[in-house]
């Protein structure tokens, strides 16, 4: 024993000081680093890119699966240091809850259509559930440690996303007026301005951390800096829930801040917080307004930033009345998800299947000419209680009450002023969470599903540890790490899927799929496609581009096997019915006129708007003497597109032609005329007789003359513009531009022809109305704008577009080297 040591003024010896544990303290240090570093890797899934999938969201589902599996060898590798337990009954409860969540989602299997569908939207829910399960075991013991680094990091991010907005809007686009135009480009990482705008206010809750707490100057000034450029970005960026939710989440965390600080004067808080506060939002609001203006000398309006029209459509009149939920009908798909709770209202339709049941009201209220896939039901609580039933849903709401009672619970009741500040920021974002999935869908577009559990994850960490802990068996770490496993791989064929699916959407968009050849083969394209999944994240069947693919290459048989297969998968959808009608009607070995009235009316009964198929019936019931029927199909026909030129001509010409009612003619003339008053060839209607004696409908003998004039003026244009006499040309593609203001194909020439005269920025205004207007499918707009970009030395936005162009085929984007693609 060594020699005891003793006080000078006590006969006791001095108990000896234990050295510190320097080991120790440098390994929870280095664990501390390894958990941000992981969290920081969650968190930046909204900047992985699209990798040349069909949608950015199937790239990032295979990110965090990845990362899933990393953490979790992470978590059980180190368990000895890490305590992979659930250490108070919320927690406890939230994970029961959880697993009977997901027994109900397999449950839902036993309705679903697709089982394929149900399959990827369980990996999505696991995915999800497992990314949750890992913040909170990251999280638990560390939530003071970690939560100022989770808010700088969102500090930052929200920061690149916000400048992002404001360099595209501000910057690139300062000169131009607001108009869903400017939209394109803008963060594809994001896959829409909604997801983006969800993201952008759920990380501006978190700057109220800093604002609140930091008694550094510089880091109070740095975070009003950040809410500035995230307010600015939110309004510019015209998303109507966000911008709904900015005053509510605001009000909020103001109000909860004088609650929690009563000792502190209502004066030094003002100086703080609330007068800055004011002065930013007022300043935002002016700024969001005082960009791309629609009318040069004054200030676009409040409407104007939420509710933006096409450039084209910029200075038409618009009476309508609109509202946050009618404006985008969503109205409309919410009936459907409860049309679609009410056909299985225990099990649900199935998980992910909701894309696939029958939603006749809805498809026929969406009016169109062309085919409408309705994927989503614009809520995610309603999407719930149709794909899950009511025990899932009551699980699914229940597990949002357990999060705001915790919240609540936290901020009223904890004796630790930092616990209650972290309650009232996460009631906040949380509360924006909700609202988005109150009005879009954020379970499936990742940065604001992974955001949304982060959130769960850091509420049920607040409360305090119990006595007793749950720890997980050995066997469930070993069954968790398996299944992560296996979501890596289901994942992988997804991601694979999804860039084949890329591919062949980009070669088949827009084409004559009775006439038209491919630059990928069927037999290529048919070995490569996994065997899973079968829909596409668009929600149509894969067989149905094989099929297409197939037909191009003449071979029907497996034409048909294949529209067989995405029938049986999809039943509801008409575009494989309405591909069959147009085979049987016009391909030799399957022409059967009986088969195809059958599939024809099929389709047009659902939507009377597809031009095709009402083609295939007006004229057989013509054939057939039936004019009955052909009344109906005509009537039907006009009275779904009231918009349509040739559904009000064939109305009158069955007038003239059967009952010869001139009188009833001339009233639908009349009829058209206001129904379409900017429509020249309406406007010049007559009714005159042909050879045979019959009354019939024709354009006018100047608008014939006309055509004339414009075919010639376009000629000669074409001419000057082989001669390189581009000023000439541009100025007769001016005047065609004019005789025909909707034809895309002259405003190209016109855009082409700025590019010669080095005028890009002229010639980016005319690409992107082309562009917007989706008339020319090909990749050359795409491309030229690209080369305006590039000349611009906006490299960014000419490489989104060049890569556009590339993924349909142009033959120029083709060419294009590797480092100008990744611009």
């Amino acid at each position: 024993m060594g020699k005891k040591t003793f006080h000078k003024n006590s006969k006791k010896p001095i108990p000896k000081t234990p050295k510190p544990n320097l080991k120790k303290g440098v390994k929870n240090e280095r664990f501390l680093l390894l958990d941000k570093i992981l969290l920081l890797l969650y968190l930046a899934v909204g900047f992985v890119p699209h990798m040349n999938t069909l949608d950015v969201a199937i790239t990032q589902w295979y990110y965090i699966s990845i990362l899933n599996f990393v953490v979790i060898c992470y978590l059980f590798l180190y368990e000895n240091s890490i305590d992979i337990s659930f250490n108070n009954t919320i927690a406890k409860c939230f994970f029961i809850g959880a697993l009977v969540f997901i027994f109900f989602a397999l449950l839902s299997f036993i309705k679903s259509i697709s089982v394929s569908e149900s399959i990827v939207f369980t990996c999505i829910l696991i995915n999800t559930l497992i990314a949750f399960y890992n913040f909170y075991f990251i999280l638990k013991d560390k939530l003071i440690e970690l939560f100022p680094f989770i808010v700088y990091t969102l500090m930052f991010f929200l920061a690149i996303e916000s400048l992002q907005v404001i360099y595209h809007f501000a910057i690139l686009n300062g000169n131009e007026p607001r108009s869903e135009d400017l939209f394109i480009g803008l963060n594809p990482t994001y896959g829409n301005r909604n997801i983006l705008a969800a993201s952008l206010i759920i990380k501006t809750t978190f700057t109220f951390y800093i604002l609140f707490t930091s008694k550094k100057n510089i880091h109070t000034i740095f975070s009003l800096v950040v809410i500035y450029f995230s307010v600015f970005s939110i309004l510019i960026i015209g998303a109507r829930t966000a911008i709904y939710s900015l005053p509510i989440l605001f009000s909020i965390l103001i109000f909860g801040k004088l609650f929690l600080s009563k000792k502190e004067s209502l004066l030094q808080m003002s100086k703080t917080f609330l007068t800055p506060l004011l002065i930013i939002f007022v300043l935002a609001f002016i700024s969001s307004l005082s960009i791309n203006k629609i009318h040069k000398g004054k200030l676009n309006s409040f409407e104007n930033l939420v509710f933006t029209k096409f450039k084209k459509d910029l200075y038409k009149e618009d009476i309508n009345i609109r509202s946050l939920a009618s404006d985008s009908g969503r109205d409309k798909f919410w009936e459907a998800a409860l049309d679609g709770f009410m056909t299985s209202p225990i099990v649900g339709v199935g998980i992910g299947n909701w894309k696939v049941i029958d939603k006749e009201k809805l498809v026929w209220a969406r009016k169109g000419e062309n085919q409408f896939y309705p994927r989503r039901a614009h809520n995610d609580f309603l999407q719930v209680l149709s794909e899950f039933g009511i025990f899932g849903f009551l699980i699914f709401i229940g597990l949002f009450g357990v999060v705001y009672y915790v919240l609540l619970s936290s901020f009223f009741t904890d004796e630790n002023y930092d616990n209650r500040i972290i309650a009232l920021v996460c009631i906040a974002a949380f509360l924006a969470y909700s609202l988005d999935s109150l009005m879009n869908f954020p379970s499936e577009r990742t940065p604001v599903q992974i955001m949304g559990f982060l959130l769960i994850a850091l509420s049920i960490s607040i409360p305090k540890r119990t006595s007793k802990t749950v720890k997980l068996h050995h066997y469930i770490k070993i069954g968790l790490a398996g299944l992560t496993l296996v979501l890596v791989y289901g994942n992988y064929l997804i991601f694979t899927s999804g860039k084949y699916q890329a591919i062949v959407r980009n070669n088949i968009r827009g084409k004559n799929i009775l006439k038209d050849k491919y630059k990928v083969s069927y037999d290529q394209m048919n070995a490569l496609y996994p065997s899973f999944p079968k829909l596409n994240f668009m929600g149509q069947p894969i067989d149905y581009a094989k099929a297409v693919l197939a037909y191009s290459e003449g071979k029907y048989v497996q034409t048909m096997g294949h529209l067989d297969l995405a029938i049986k998968e999809s039943p509801y959808s008409l575009e494989h019915y309405a591909f069959k009608s147009l085979i049987f009607r016009s391909n030799e070995l399957f022409k059967n006129q009986d088969s195809s009235i059958y599939y024809a009316k099929k389709v047009f009964d659902k939507r009377p708007g597809l031009i095709n198929q009402y083609r295939i019936l007006k004229n057989y019931y013509k054939s057939q003497n039936d004019t009955v029927a052909l009344f109906d199909v005509i009537s039907r026909h006009q009275s779904y597109l009231p918009e349509n030129e040739n559904a009000w001509i064939d109305k009158i010409n069955f007038y003239l032609k059967y009952p010869k009612d001139l009188k009833r003619a001339n009233e639908l003339i009349d009829s058209a005329k206001l129904a379409l008053p900017e429509s020249k060839r309406i406007k010049e209607l007559k009714i005159i007789n042909n050879n045979s004696g019959k009354e019939v409908l024709a354009s006018s003998d100047s608008l014939i003359q006309e055509r004339i004039r414009l075919q010639n003026i376009l000629n000669k244009a074409s001419n000057l513009f082989n001669n390189k006499k581009y000023p000439e040309a541009y100025n007769l593609y001016n005047i065609g531009l004019e005789l025909d203001t909707d034809n895309e194909e002259i405003r190209l020439s016109l855009a082409l022809t700025d590019i010669k005269l080095k005028r890009y920025k002229e010639a980016i205004e005319k690409l992107n109305i082309i562009i917007s207007s989706g008339k020319i499918t090909n990749g050359k707009p795409e491309y030229n704008r690209g080369l305006c970009y590039l000349r611009l030395n906006n490299k960014k936005a000419a490489g989104v577009d060049f890569r556009a162009s590339y993924d349909k085929g142009f033959p120029m984007a083709k060419e294009l080297s590797p480092t100008i693609l990744k611009y």
